[in-house]
């Protein structure tokens, strides 16, 4: 999914803030569905989401929110590790926030419909 989204996005300029915006924005749906395609598919998953998925085997608790939570966690920690190094905000931004947000929103949005199609196929 990374290299399909890195192939579409390849040749889009952007020369102001709305359209850093539908770009981010794009990003974040293309990211968020690579996810939970990849979860869904059992395939073997970068080392965010395998902590994650750790978590959720080790704890009753779903992916989604769990995904969310976890990466809140790490902007919280990047936010608080350049401020105590450089002394300002910088490298964090509101995309980075949203991001880290929505993208287990939409993993968690679009895992329903997959969830349905895995059953359906896999007892018809």
């Amino acid at each position: 999914m990374i290299d399909f989204s890195q192939y579409l996005i390849k040749d889009i300029t952007y020369s102001n803030y709305l359209q850093q915006w539908i770009l981010c924005v794009a990003g974040i749906i293309l990211v968020g569905i690579g996810i939970s395609i990849e979860v869904m598919a059992k395939l073997i998953t970068t080392p965010g989401e395998g902590l994650v998925l750790a978590i959720c085997k080790i704890f009753p608790v779903k992916f989604g929110n769990t995904k969310i939570a976890f990466d809140v966690s790490l902007v919280l920690i990047s936010i608080i590790t350049v401020l105590i190094y450089i002394g300002h905000l910088e490298g964090v931004r509101e995309g980075t926030i949203i991001a880290a947000i929505f993208v287990g929103l939409i993993a968690k949005q679009i895992s329903k419909p997959l969830k349905v199609l895995e059953d359906k196929y896999l007892i018809e």
